[in-house]
């Protein structure tokens, strides 16, 4: 996975910077220790040497883990766009329309204020004469 799109320069990805003096210095104030510039230092420095992501890599696990429980077709979530398509989509639609010409025929439903053409399965289109031929031979119609 590169980092950012070489031809335009843009990044992609979520970057996270941690500034420990800043951070020490926050957190002892949030645990009411008072402390000098120095010690402050000190202990960023002890932490830049010591400091380890167990914490923040189990969370990443967990979630990630999750989403894949959680979902399941994960490769949806990956829809490549601005790629370039092929004649794929063209001909898959050239294939619908010869299903649906060789399986349907469109019938127009009347009515005194409007007319609808509605495509029905030519297979139930016999059956659907039939049965109406039918109804009207027996008296039903």
């Amino acid at each position: 996975m590169e980092p950012y799109n070489t031809n335009t320069g843009v990044h992609n990805r979520v970057q996270i910077t941690i500034d420990l003096n800043e951070l020490v210095w926050a957190r002892g104030e949030f645990l009411k220790q008072e402390m000098s510039v120095n010690q402050a230092e000190y202990l960023a420095e002890t932490l830049r040497r010591t400091l380890t992501w167990d914490t923040m890599y189990s969370m990443i696990d967990q979630t990630i883990l999750e989403f894949f429980d959680c979902h399941e077709h994960p490769e949806i979530w990956d829809p490549h766009y601005g790629e370039i398509a092929g004649d794929e989509p063209a001909k898959s639609f050239e294939e619908a329309q010869k299903r649906f010409k060789r399986d349907f025929t469109m019938i127009t439903i009347k009515n005194s204020a409007w007319e609808l053409e509605v495509p029905i399965r030519k297979d139930r289109l016999q059956s659907v004469t039939t049965d109406v031929a039918e109804d009207r031979k027996n008296g039903i119609i």
